[in-house]
């Protein structure tokens, strides 16, 4: 049976077998079952509603894109969610399994190590999380991937036009999410350490640099006029937002999240990028991993932010074990070991671990399949959780968020609705309320988190406001009259969102746009 399975013979040919992956990521990203719309995909939603060449914590290239879905496919909401709202970052995926497939032909690689590398690059917990949400990760990790194929094409031709290439890649990249940089810095470094530091005498590489500044130059021309506030931003998001861990955590962290498994697959990548004799072209890709992961222990930002390069990795350690099977003098029932053993195994450990990445079960069933450690401790920020992890937890409790506000809104009569106001304390409170709030004609929320900031009170006079999110002692410096009038409720909702008052404030000691600055949190 395995013999005809994979046989060159049959129907699973190297091309084949690219089309089932893409097929397959396509259908693990889209699977039917939802739990709701993600807390990033309200604010993104916002935002695409208020397209500008930038905002406080991300670049403009998402929201743009999720404008134009939404013009194409309509703005309901039953539009956006499931299939049209999540097509983009699946088939971004998509998209990610065609390059590897690439790397892994460009490096030499054959049908044993196109099936390893797809099977990781699939099924990775943390690769289908990101592909099943709209956020820029899927995007970065498509910008990364694409960048690192143009280096995997630079290094085999040594032709200099590449530099050209990868600075749109870094460009457009920039655009999405500035981790990229990371990217940028480590392939620098790397370059110093190796043979390739001639490429800085290229007037190819400035002139990609150049390029990458070019495109992404709206976005700082935009953060410059606003007063640079990413800065503030992610000098917040970093000491008090990102998740700390040790070293030796935030290792595990990229063994958990890319499968336990896989495991000897990256590492094979390294090895043979940096010490093998036919991976050695290719050492640089190898330093700058290395490169890229101290900088982001030292810094402790989130466990995820180097896994887009493990694509590259995975693709340089699949050519490495099927070179070392095919010479291998080992044979088992007369044939010659292959890495099929291997990648079988990593194929079933990642359709089991799939439900733990992405909505694939019942709430119930979920946390039964996982017990009390739904994603094997990893966690990327300081939030407390309960019994579900936070890409599940933040899916949940919006819609009755949205109805509890919208009962205390409709208790007023119409002469106070005309004055009030809905304020927030963060940008998934106000996502849903601007999201969903068009079911009960409810006013457009305000905020002092993040974006919402920057637009202001948008015209409230502070007369009558509608508060949930923001802190009780806050609200009692700005108003003279403060009453808890109801309490959210959704269990399953993350912690901080459930049972959270909602408060109706009266008198404000001052005009609210005189107040505003009080409620600023870029965190």
């Amino acid at each position: 049976m395995f013999k005809k399975v994979f046989s060159r013979q049959t129907l699973l040919s190297e091309k084949a077998i690219v089309v089932y992956f893409v097929l397959l990521k396509l259908a693990i990203c889209l699977f039917p079952l939802e739990y709701g719309v993600f807390r990033d995909e309200l604010y993104y939603i916002v935002l695409g509603e208020n397209l500008d060449f930038g905002y406080v914590d991300v670049p403009p290239l998402t929201p743009l894109i999720l404008a134009l879905v939404r013009s194409v496919v309509g703005t309901s909401l039953f539009a956006l969610h499931h299939i049209p709202l999540h097509l983009v970052p699946a088939m971004c995926g998509a998209a990610v399994v065609v390059l590897v497939s690439l790397m892994v032909k460009k490096m030499g690689g054959g049908f044993h190590a196109q099936f390893l590398v797809l099977t990781c690059v699939t099924l990775a917990p943390i690769y289908i999380c990101w592909e099943s949400i709209y956020s820029y990760d899927a995007f970065d990790k498509l910008w990364w991937t694409l960048a690192l194929y143009i280096m995997v094409l630079l290094f085999t031709s040594e032709d200099k036009k590449y530099w050209i290439y990868f600075g749109i890649a870094a460009g457009v990249g920039l655009l999405t999410k500035i981790t990229m940089l990371y990217l940028g810095l480590g392939i620098c470094a790397a370059l110093l350490l190796t043979r390739d530091r001639k490429y800085f005498l290229s007037w190819q590489l400035w002139a990609g640099a150049a390029i990458a500044f070019l495109i992404f130059s709206p976005y700082i021309l935009w953060q410059i006029k606003e007063g640079l506030p990413a800065l503030e931003y992610y000098k917040n998001y970093v000491f008090g937002k990102t998740y700390p861990t040790k070293p030796w955590q935030f290792v595990k962290d990229q063994i958990v999240m890319v499968n336990l498994v896989a495991l000897p697959v990256w590492l094979a990548g390294l090895y043979y990028f940096i010490f093998n004799e036919k991976g050695k072209r290719f050492k640089a890709l190898g330093y700058a991993y290395i490169v890229i992961l101290v900088i982001c222990i030292i810094q402790q930002v989130k466990f995820y932010l180097p896994a887009p390069f493990y694509t590259v990795l995975f693709a340089g350690g699949a050519v490495f074990i099927e070179a070392i099977a095919e010479k291998s003098k080992i044979k088992l029932l007369k044939r010659k070991v292959t890495p099929t053993g291997l990648t079988v195994t990593i194929f079933i450990i990642g359709l089991l671990s799939a439900p733990v990445a992405r909505p694939m079960l019942p709430v119930k069933k979920l946390m039964k399949w996982t017990g009390d450690d739904i994603y094997m401790g990893v966690k990327g920020e300081r939030h407390k959780l309960d019994e579900l992890h936070q890409h599940f937890a933040d899916r949940l409790g919006w819609p009755e968020m949205v109805a509890t506000v919208a009962q205390v809104y409709n208790n007023l009569d119409e002469e106070e609705k005309a004055k009030a106001c809905i304020l927030t304390g963060n940008c998934g409170e106000a996502g849903a309320i601007w999201v969903l709030g068009d079911k009960y004609n409810l006013p457009k929320p305000i905020s002092g988190h993040l974006q919402y900031y920057l637009w202001g009170p948008m015209g409230c006079s502070g007369e009558i406001v509608i508060s949930l999110g923001v802190e009780l002692e806050i609200l009692k410096k700005c108003f003279g009259e403060v009453e808890k009038v109801a309490e959210t409720k959704c269990k399953l909702a993350i912690p901080y969102e459930n049972r959270l008052p909602i408060y109706m404030c009266r008198k404000p000691v001052k005009p609210l746009e005189e107040l505003w600055p009080v409620f600023k949190h870029f965190d």
